[in-house]
């Protein structure tokens, strides 16, 4: 990333396209200077202020009437001089303007430039930095939530009592090396020892929650298996709540996977209808079946849908085979149909749940998704006050802080020389410094901001 300091960034901050409205994004010391030499009404600019006027080009000729705003550092976005021009949300007009700023000095921003430049001038940490672009990627209210949360900076907070309690303890220890005379007593020892055991704690609280962090964030894949005419487009169009799937009643009428996603109280599912499983000769239904027989094998879990009115026939053991290692919930389906096939006591037990459903009653369709919601979260939700990890970033630097404090508090009870502990306690803060920014690498640096939207 070639970010410098004196650059000023320009970019498109609102999505490419027709709309009402667009928003021309510039940062850096010379914006105000450049909006000034193209804005007619720049006397009547006042830090954070929409002025209206005309926009125009170099030639003083007009691109468009707009909504000028001014944020004087550091009170912006990035902590530097920033305008945003609000414009008519032609892809004619916002490129005019962008080329037009571009002309004046401005050079074109990378991915994730703007909120880079907010963590080096201090507007929010990394860890926060990291939230903004998952908030705009979220998909559901709870993944979104997540997102804010973190943004505002719980996260952040909670590590930061740790890396306090921390410091404490290494000031004590390095007062004593301070004074070698002075040797850190036994009671001493325990009590700083109990002061890393909480630090110790909290970081395992914080690793326990990822399994579910990271599901919230990265949502799941599911899929809708069983032989054909068991039910499986029909519940998966019901838990759709629209007919996405073809729904007859011939057998084997869906040949392919079909896939859209549904929030399962707040994670993102990727739901797929496959193919039923049997055997065929229809070389087409063969390729769907032989899809459905993959797609098991790369999935977080599965609805198995049986049909209580045939009973539990050879076609169904050939997919209860085949979901052997992946978790799933039972759907007992067509309740309304006369018939009472039970399902063997082998795939009742290995079920991780079972619901009895009946699509034309509208029967069971919600039970299905706080099955799969259960199965997915399981006893893995943490206490509400503890901010979900949802970075396989931040877990591993967890992870690798709580590592070096258990060698640095077996050190200390175990009676070691003062700087061998605080040298492990070193390592511990630096781990946790790369989550919020202090001590993380360029390169890593680079890695994370080319995820992000260029304009942000």
């Amino acid at each position: 990333m070639r970010s410098s300091p004196t650059d000023t960034i320009v970019a498109l901050a609102t999505p490419p396209g027709r709309g009402a409205l667009a928003i021309v994004r510039l940062s850096g010391p010379e914006s105000l200077s450049i909006l000034r030499q193209l804005f007619p009404e720049h006397q009547r600019l006042e830090p954070r202020r929409q002025t209206l006027g005309r926009l125009v080009d170099g030639s003083g000729e007009a691109i468009d009437q707009v909504m000028a705003t001014w944020f004087a550092a550091p009170h912006s976005y990035t902590g530097e001089e920033v305008v945003e021009i609000s414009c008519h949300s032609s892809p004619v007009v916002a490129g005019r303007i962008i080329e037009t700023f571009l002309e004046r000095g401005a050079r074109p921003a990378e991915p994730g430039e703007f909120t880079l430049r907010a963590v080096r001038n201090g507007k929010m940490d990394l860890a926060q930095a990291e939230a903004v672009r998952d908030l705009i990627e979220a998909q559901t209210g709870y993944q979104a939530q997540v997102a804010r949360e973190q943004l505002e900076g719980r996260l952040s907070r909670r590590l930061a009592a740790s890396k306090e309690r921390l410091a404490h303890v290494m000031t004590h220890l390095e007062t004593r090396l301070e004074f070698v005379e002075d040797e850190v007593e036994p009671e001493e020892r325990e009590e700083l020892a109990a002061q890393l055991q909480v630090v110790a704690a909290d970081l395992e609280e914080l690793t326990r929650g990822f399994r579910l962090g990271r599901l919230v964030h990265e949502g799941v894949r599911i899929a809708v298996v069983g032989k054909p005419n068991a039910g499986k487009s029909s519940i998966f169009n019901a838990l759709l709540q629209e007919e996405r799937a073809i729904v007859t009643e011939v057998a084997g009428t869906t040949r392919d996977a079909v896939s859209e996603t549904v929030d399962l109280h707040g994670i993102s599912a990727r739901l797929f209808d496959t193919a039923g499983i049997r055997r065929t000769e229809d070389r087409v239904e063969l390729l769907g079946v032989e899809r459905t027989r993959r797609l098991i094998g790369d999935v977080e879990a599965a609805i198995f849908v049986i049909d209580q009115s045939t009973g539990f026939e050879e076609a169904d053991w050939e997919v209860w085979t085949l979901l052997e290692g992946v978790p799933v919930v039972l759907a007992v389906n067509k309740q309304d149909l006369a018939g009472s096939g039970e399902p063997p006591e082998e795939v009742s037990r290995g079920a991780r749940g079972r619901v009895d459903t009946s699509v034309p009653e509208g029967r069971g369709i919600e039970a299905v998704r706080e099955a799969l919601h259960g199965l997915l979260v399981g006893a893995d939700r943490p206490e509400a006050e503890i901010p979900l990890v949802t970075s396989l970033r931040h877990q591993q630097c967890v992870q690798l802080a709580r590592e070096a404090l258990m060698v640095g508090l077996m050190s200390l009870k175990r009676g070691a020389s003062e700087e061998f502990v605080v040298e492990d306690l070193r390592r511990v803060l630096a781990h946790l410094g790369e989550i919020t920014g202090e001590v993380t690498p360029d390169d890593v640096l680079q890695r994370i901001f080319s995820t992000f939207c260029i304009g942000k």
